[in-house]
């Protein structure tokens, strides 16, 4: 019986093999089960199994583990002094780019203006003269970067305009231009810039390589830990707009801490009213009660006389639950955390993604776990 093999965690295969380490250095075997025989190193949903007589030990040592993860993270969460802000120079770019002005102005924040130009591989008509081949190559695509320059600088400079009109001339605004694919630039702008918050538009000019649109904010959220405000392509959320109501929506994870201390450090300016929900296919009411009154209890802690309703709802269909939940108590933004196999999980599948992200109105606020 005690060789009898019980799975401890399911994650991608780089996280399980983090574990599986980590167990194996504390004296417990391990096993990974269901890797993808052709990609493994892209595979999700590894299974780590271990001896059913290790369990109580491994669970201890997780816990402990995850502990420690917590506590370093509390101490890394600060005030936002930096607000990260990619453009596309579209208008709900721009919309949401003046948002994050706003926000820096509330917050005495720095606002970064980025913009990722693509340069495609540059189709040549084959000639022996390797040299004027490169030479070729080189105009080109300085050409494109010098454009993509002089379009940057001047929406700076309307940005800039707008905040002198709007009293808002303290904000210090700067701006980066870089080549790539704009999940990885924006992922590695985060790494060196350290923002507290990546402001973006999910509505571009309908070229693919300029388009920040659902599946490439999803890939943003992945890359990074950075909190990520996507603003959909028909949100009326602007500058007049004022954040009163806020959803956070829970899986009951680990990572609720973290987020939520996040949520209220980005909402410091706000008065505002949450409502904290979590939906369920099938309820264990009683079980779900007891965790949801916990959070409750963690916001309250987090900030003394927040306002805070908690919700549990029912419904095989998520996005119709929370839409229905949305229109009713006059949400203006939704908060919810990344994680393998969660409810962004359920989120970000093609169909529902793009109801959430096209069909709703709704700022989402997306945190990485």
């Amino acid at each position: 019986m005690d060789d009898r093999l019980i799975t401890i965690a399911t994650d991608h295969y780089t996280a399980a093999e983090v574990l599986k380490a980590r167990l194996e250095a504390a004296g417990i075997k391990c096993f990974l089960k269901d890797i993808n025989i052709l990609q493994g190193a892209v595979s999700e949903g590894v299974r780590v199994q271990i001896r059913e007589k290790d369990v109580e030990k491994a669970l201890q040592l997780i816990h402990t583990w995850k502990a420690e993860q917590e506590k370093t993270e509390l101490k890394d969460i600060k005030e936002i002094r930096r607000i990260l802000a990619p453009v596309d120079f579209s208008e709900y770019s721009k919309n949401a780019c003046i948002y994050a002005l706003d926000l820096a102005h509330k917050l005495k924040s720095d606002l970064k203006i980025f913009h990722v130009y693509y340069a495609p591989i540059i189709d040549l008509v084959p000639i022996t003269d390797a040299y004027s081949v490169q030479v070729d190559m080189d105009i080109n695509l300085r050409e494109m970067e010098e454009s993509a320059r002089k379009k940057l600088v001047n929406f700076v400079n309307e940005i800039k305009s707008i905040a002198k009109e709007r009293g808002m001339e303290e904000v210090k605004i700067s701006y980066s231009l870089r080549e790539g694919i704009i999940e990885d630039e924006v992922a590695a702008m985060a790494k060196s810039y350290k923002p507290g918050i990546i402001i973006v538009g999910t509505k571009g000019k309908g070229e693919k390589q300029t388009e920040i649109i659902g599946s490439v904010v999803y890939k943003i959220c992945d890359k990074t830990r950075v909190p990520v405000l996507a603003i959909p392509e028909k949100s009326e959320f602007t500058i007049e707009s004022k954040v009163r109501n806020v959803i956070y929506a829970t899986d009951f994870d680990d990572s609720d801490l973290i987020a939520i201390r996040r949520l209220m450090n980005i909402l410091s300016p706000f008065n505002v009213n949450i409502y904290c929900i979590h939906i369920a296919k099938d309820g264990k009411k009683s079980w779900d009660e007891t965790k949801m009154d916990a959070l409750k209890d963690y916001f309250k802690k987090i900030k003394k006389g927040v306002r805070i309703e908690c919700d549990l709802l029912e419904g095989s269909d998520v996005f119709k639950e929370l839409e229905g939940y949305v229109e009713k108590n006059n949400i203006d933004l939704i908060a919810i955390t990344n994680r393998k196999r969660g409810l962004i999980y359920r989120l970000f599948n093609p169909d529902i993604a793009k109801q959430l992200l096209l069909r709703s109105k709704m700022p989402l606020l997306i945190f990485r776990s």
